[in-house]
C-alpha cells in the first residue's frame, strides 16, 4: 500500500523542486525593484496634490521602520496641509519607531486641533509620557502646565478641540482595552456609533484612547467621567466598563439607567446586564 503512494510523491516533490527557480527569480526581482518603489513613494510625497501627498503618507504605514522611505514621514508631518500631517502622524504610530517621536513631538504645537491630537495619539503609543499628558489634560478641560513643554499656544488649541477626527480609526482597532469574553458581544458597534456621533466631544474621544492605560489616574478620570456633566463622557465611561468587562463598575452604571440622555440611558443598561452576566470574567 506504502508503494502505491510513492509515485505521487516523487511527482509532487519534482513540481516544488521545479518552482524552485522560479521562485528566487522572483525574490531577486522583487529587491532589485526596491530603489523603484522608494523612487515611486519619493515623488509621490513632494507631488503637488495634498491628496496624493496623504496617500502617500498613509502607504508608508505599511512599510518597515528600517527602511529609508521611513523618513519621509518626518518632512510629511511638517506638511504644508493639515490632512497629510494627521496621516503622517497616524503612520508614524503604526511603524511604532521611536526614533520618529520627535516629530510628533514637534506636531503638538500645530495650530490645527486635530494635529495636535493626532500627534498626542501617536505619542501616547510610542508610550512617550507628552502624549498622555496632553490626553489627560483634554479629558480634564484644563492644561496643567507641568513642565515647560506646554505652551499657551497648545493650551489654546486644547480648548478648540471638538470631534477630533483623527481618533476614529484609532478607536476602533485599539478597542479601549477590550475583554474579550466567551458569549458576550464585542460592543464595537455601539463604539464606533459613539465616536462618529457629530455631538460626541474630544474629550471623550480622549478618555476612549487613554482606556487602555490601566494606570490609578486614568482610572480615576474614568470613575469620574460616570457623573460628568457632559453626556458623551457618560457615555464613553459606560462604554469603557462594558469593554473592559469591569464589574467594580457596576454600581456606577445603576444612576444612568435613568439619564436624562438616550444615548447613555440605554448602553448603560446593556453594559449592566453585561457585566452581571453568569459567564462574565
Amino acid at each position: 500500500m506504502r508503494d502505491m503512494w510513492r509515485p505521487a510523491r516523487l511527482a509532487s516533490m519534482a513540481f516544488v523542486l521545479a518552482l524552485l527557480p522560479r521562485t528566487i527569480q522572483t525574490q531577486v526581482s522583487s529587491n532589485s525593484a526596491a530603489p523603484q518603489a522608494r523612487a515611486v513613494l519619493e515623488k509621490g510625497s513632494a507631488d503637488p496634490d495634498p491628496d496624493t501627498r496623504r496617500e502617500v503618507a498613509v502607504a508608508l504605514s505599511l512599510i518597515s521602520n528600517r527602511d529609508p522611505s521611513a523618513a519621509l514621514l518626518s518632512k510629511l508631518v511638517k506638511d504644508k496641509d493639515a490632512l497629510v500631517r494627521e496621516a503622517a502622524l497616524a503612520s508614524i504610530g503604526e511603524l511604532r519607531d521611536p526614533k520618529l517621536a520627535a516629530s510628533a513631538k514637534d506636531a503638538l504645537q500645530d495650530e490645527v486641533p486635530e494635529v495636535v491630537f493626532a500627534a498626542a495619539r501617536t505619542l501616547f503609543k510610542l508610550k512617550q509620557p507628552q502624549g498622555k499628558e496632553v490626553l489627560i489634560e483634554v479629558v480634564e478641560k484644563q492644561a496643567k502646565a507641568k513642565s515647560g513643554f506646554i505652551q499657551t499656544k497648545l493650551r489654546d488649541v486644547v480648548r478648540r478641540m471638538k470631534r477630533p477626527r483623527s481618533a476614529m480609526l484609532f478607536v476602533a482597532q485599539q478597542g479601549i482595552g477590550f475583554v474579550p469574553v466567551p458569549g458576550l458581544g464585542e460592543g464595537f458597534s455601539a463604539m464606533n456609533s459613539l465616536v462618529g456621533d457629530t455631538d460626541f466631544s474630544g474629550r471623550a474621544t480622549a478618555l476612549l484612547v487613554l482606556a487602555p492605560d490601566r494606570s490609578p489616574e486614568v482610572r480615576e478620570l474614568i470613575e469620574a467621567a460616570f457623573n460628568d456633566s457632559d453626556w458623551s463622557m457618560r457615555a464613553a465611561a459606560t462604554q469603557i466598563a462594558s469593554s473592559r468587562n469591569e464589574r467594580s463598575w457596576g454600581p456606577k452604571l445603576v444612576p444612568l439607567l435613568d439619564d436624562t440622555n438616550r444615548r447613555v440611558r440605554y448602553r448603560a443598561a446593556a453594559s449592566l446586564l453585561r457585566l452581571t452576566a453568569p459567564n462574565t470574567r
